[in-house]
């Protein structure tokens, strides 16, 4: 009986062996990390090693932090130089303290009295409350010009109102897409906003804008919610006028869209930057609980600074999500979302820049 039972055990380990080296072969085919990553062949979902620099059919043939599955996750080989920690802090976020105060809670010229701050010629050309259709309340929109850099800025305010935030997560919670009209498949909240932005009036104004500054680059920018229309709109902005360099910051941003929406900002966007924080709990969302159901991806490049945002204490990653920046900080808390930079940017009922 044991001899039985030994034979047929080194012929099923024999079998599996088998399997196994038959499905090495299917991905082996495969020689760099955007041809495999994501890969189905033969029912076999391929993944690229980064520790033996190969094609692998399963996760546990190498360290799971050394596993790529999704394409656009792939490590990027150029790392931008022009990153300003400074200009973040100074110009960027003044542009972002601005669109938050576009809302019924501010009062008037609230947003003027954040860019007054800055030593730019700077002027407010448009700020758009916008209804929204999905969760009955606003996203706001600010559009601007800095004349000494000569762009045109266009903010977005993050959320403001418990409502919102709880519509948000309900959304992630449900794994609710739908499809993005410039490409892809986009969270639906987003998706709906964008519409709701659009049907507004946001093309006739940005157009006036670019009419009055024809030579003008953009600029594209929002914190949390704001980051992610800031995200989806840079690719609109970008397609609508394709002669000119459009620029992406994003602080705090959540996940939005597929990994073909995420494609296009890569082949659309001039220049693109993702600012987190060690332990913000929102760029990791919407929650992940699986890699092969359809979830949202992160575009590149995430800027990585430690937990309390000094000058110049961050890292420019080298792939959109990496165990090595945020998505390896176990450890979560509010106050992570809500200051950069030394600034407040909770986002509440809020009055003049002081």
């Amino acid at each position: 009986m044991e001899v039985v039972f030994s034979f047929f055990f080194i012929k099923l380990t024999g079998f599996i062996l088998f399997v196994q080296s038959l499905e090495l072969n299917q991905c082996r085919q495969f020689t760099s990390c955007e041809q495999c990553a994501g890969v189905v062949d033969s029912e076999v979902s391929c993944r690229w090693c980064l520790e033996t620099s190969k094609c692998i059919p399963s996760k546990y043939l190498c360290h799971p932090w050394k596993t790529v599955l999704h394409g656009i996750n792939c490590p990027i080989s150029k790392i931008p130089t022009t990153y300003s920690d400074r200009f973040l802090r100074t110009e960027v976020a003044a542009y972002i303290q601005a669109a938050n105060r576009v809302s019924e809670y501010s009062p008037v010229g609230a947003p003027m009295s954040c860019l007054m701050k800055l030593p730019s010629a700077v002027a407010v050309l448009y700020e758009l409350d916008v209804p929204t259709s999905l969760e009955g309340r606003t996203v706001g929109v600010l559009i601007g010009v800095n004349h000494d850099l000569q762009h045109i800025f266009i903010g977005f305010r993050s959320t403001n109102d418990p409502v919102q935030f709880v519509s948000q997560f309900y959304v992630f919670m449900m794994g609710w897409f739908e499809d993005f009209p410039l490409g892809g498949r986009m969270v639906a909240i987003y998706s709906r906003m964008y519409r709701d932005i659009l049907q507004f009036g946001f093309d006739e104004c940005l157009g006036k804008a670019v009419e009055k500054h024809p030579t003008y680059s953009l600029l594209v920018t929002g914190h949390s919610l704001g980051g992610a229309m800031a995200t989806i709109f840079s690719l609109h902005v970008a397609m609508k006028y394709p002669q000119k360099q459009t620029r992406l910051y994003s602080l705090s941003a959540p996940r939005s869209g597929d990994e073909t929406f995420v494609k296009l900002l890569n082949q659309y966007i001039f220049e693109q930057f993702r600012v987190v924080r060690d332990g913000d709990f929102v760029p990791d969302s919407p929650f992940r609980v699986s890699q092969t159901i359809e979830t949202a991806h992160h575009n590149s490049f995430e800027i990585f600074y430690g937990s309390h945002m000094a000058v110049d204490n961050y890292v420019i990653c080298d792939q959109p999500e990496t165990e090595y920046c945020l998505k390896g900080s176990w450890w979560k808390k509010p106050v992570a979302h809500m200051y950069l930079f030394d600034q407040n940017f909770y986002n509440y009922h809020l009055g003049y820049c002081e």
